[in-house]
């Protein structure tokens, strides 16, 4: 009969153990779940960021070298177009879209189109990320931190075409398709399209 009552005893300290230890995952579950729906809801309201339209004229922003030199793009060169290759060296989009904006540059023979990468991250980071993708076209980081309000930056890849007097011609979010790959060398090279 003490047996009993110990082997009793045990069990019932052994449910009470579980049940706190469960109390206990339940109450870090629901911390998490609270932190994932704030993180989801961020999500959406960057998502639900309209892009830029064309017609739309956009300002200079503040970027850094990759040798660290604190510098201003502008739109200063009406005779040229500027495209900016929006990346983030985290992102696995931007690195399939790599290939797409390589062929773009390698395209560009008569020079027409001022080419940039625009990284997300500091200098380090991007010099790094860099020289590993063998990336041909000049790339800055940013040094703006309003570069995603003004720019209405969605998410990342990000590409615009903007011509030399500061005025969106087009934008393209996500992965490039061949389709829009071609798209982007076509215009390029033409005249620039909006004058305002």
């Amino acid at each position: 009969m003490e047996e009993a009552k110990k082997k009793f005893n045990w069990v019932q300290l052994l449910s009470y153990v579980i049940i706190v230890g469960l109390t206990i995952e339940v109450i870090f579950l629901t911390l998490q779940n609270r932190e994932l729906k704030s993180l989801l809801k961020s999500m959406t309201f960057v998502a639900g960021v309209e892009p830029l339209k064309p017609g739309e004229r956009v300002e200079p922003f503040k970027i850094k070298t990759l040798d660290g030199v604190i510098s201003e793009l502008t739109y200063s060169d009406s005779t040229k177009k500027y495209l900016l290759f929006v990346l983030s060296t985290t992102c696995p989009h931007c690195e399939k879209t790599l290939v797409n904006w390589q062929a773009i540059v390698e395209s560009d023979k008569n020079n027409n189109c001022n080419v940039f990468g625009v990284s997300m991250h500091d200098v380090e980071k991007t010099r790094k990320y860099m020289a590993e993708k063998n990336v041909v076209f000049y790339t800055v980081s940013l040094d703006d931190t309003s570069f995603h309000r003004k720019y209405r930056i969605a998410g990342v890849p990000e590409t615009i075409l903007i011509n030399g007097n500061g005025v969106v011609e087009k934008v393209w979010i996500g992965e490039l398709s061949e389709d829009q790959t071609n798209e982007i060398q076509t215009l390029m090279s033409a005249s620039n399209a909006f004058t305002n």
